[in-house]
């Protein structure tokens, strides 16, 4: 009898536990896990159709010494809208990471920058090289001239539908007006032309400004010959991150 009642009060606690997580889950309204169930969630809050998921990559990121982050990011279609989105993953489900990499969405085509690379979904299925070029401006001098610099990526297939284009982030020897700007690489750029004196703040004291820069890609066949462009944006916060 001992033994009963002590096999029963194991199955209570049990259930009592699965109780617990169920209504922790239900708290934070039933993340997902799979990535089927991160596009049911993302056409759900944006009112879209059926999500096609086109790439899905998965990351570890380790923040701390004693903790380690999973991250997806998954490039989607619905029709002729794509999106790009990324969720972080835990032991009760997925969740959206709007602190990182907000969805993004366009029409006929999509980009995004994120940690040294440029992802781009689109119809990119009979294309067999692409090239990206993203144009920063330094905003106008008092003579009313602008700069601007443009800088060309070669893109590399992930999917069908998706090419990334790699930039170049190593800029540790970046000592501003001490290095030519000819030299500088795209986040180097952005970090010297969008850092603006913080307002009411003591000098020394900067923001960076959150622009969209053009971003041109374009699509080549096997034999080199140009076969699409599209006009797609990045934003200067996404040159910048470094995750």
């Amino acid at each position: 009898m001992r033994h009963w009642n002590r096999g029963k009060k194991t199955v209570r606690n049990f259930l009592l536990a699965l109780l617990l997580v169920f209504l922790i889950y239900a708290s934070q309204g039933f993340p997902p896990y799979t990535v089927k169930g991160m596009c049911r969630q993302v056409r759900h809050d944006y009112l879209l159709g059926e999500l096609e998921p086109l790439y899905v990559q998965r990351d570890w990121r380790h923040p701390s010494a004693n903790r380690y982050e999973r991250y997806t990011t998954v490039a989607a279609r619905c029709g002729e809208t794509y999106t790009i989105f990324r969720y972080a993953d835990g032991l009760l489900g997925s969740h959206r990471d709007w602190s990182d990499l907000s969805p993004v969405f366009g029409e006929g085509a999509v980009c995004v920058a994120r940690g040294g690379k440029i992802y781009a979904a689109g119809p990119f299925a009979e294309a067999a090289t692409a090239v990206a070029v993203v144009r920063a401006e330094k905003p106008p001098a008092p003579n009313g001239n602008v700069e601007c610099r443009e800088f060309t990526l070669e893109g590399e297939r992930l999917a069908d539908q998706v090419f990334v284009f790699p930039y170049e982030t190593d800029y540790s020897s970046f000592e501003g007006e001490h290095m030519g700007e000819e030299d500088l690489v795209l986040p180097a750029v952005v970090e010297m032309w969008y850092r603006k004196p913080a307002p009411n703040a003591d000098p020394g004291l900067y923001y960076f400004e959150n622009k969209d820069l053009p971003c041109t890609v374009t699509l080549y066949s096997e034999t080199g010959e140009a076969l699409e462009t599209f006009d797609l944006t990045v934003t200067t916060e996404g040159i910048r991150s470094w995750w």
